[in-house]
């Protein structure tokens, strides 16, 4: 039914196309959508110069610490993280990318831009403007009614 009457319908069809095409785009990198959440995670928050700890991860990506230990671990096997210990707490242990796994994000980083290029050429500047547009409204009064 693609008649218009259900535009957050639209949105989540939208979606489930975007992850896969960019699934099928990563593929060969071999990382599940959470593990390369969290690898880009690290490393715009490494870019930014800050140390990120697993409770940080947690909170982020609003999931149990076993879910993210297994998801670490996971990305520690495939030499993209470690842990390092923080000095003056030996039970804390900050999680860094490897050189590897900077590798991996930069190279995660250069296809999702080709794919944001594809998705921008594909609007004139007018449509572009009016997408955004829409989709702010829709999220504005969708977190209105988170509280009504």
């Amino acid at each position: 039914m693609k008649d218009g009457n259900y535009p957050m319908r639209e949105m989540m069809n939208l979606n489930c196309v975007w992850h896969r095409v960019i699934g099928s785009r990563m593929a060969d990198l071999g990382l599940s959508s959470i593990q390369s959440r969290m690898l880009g995670y690290l490393y715009f928050q490494s870019q930014r110069g800050k140390q990120v700890f697993q409770r940080e991860l947690e909170e982020e990506f609003k999931i149990r610490k076993s879910s993210v230990t297994s998801v670490i671990q996971h990305l520690e096997k495939k030499g993209l993280v470690q842990r390092n210990g923080v000095l003056g707490d030996a039970r804390k242990k900050e999680l860094a990318l490897t050189k590897q796994g900077i590798e991996v994000q930069e190279t995660v980083l250069e296809r999702l831009e080709k794919l944001e290029k594809l998705v921008n050429d594909t609007l004139t500047a007018e449509e572009r403007t009016l997408w955004f547009s829409c989709i702010r409204k829709i999220e504005a009064r969708l977190e209105e009614a988170e509280y009504d």
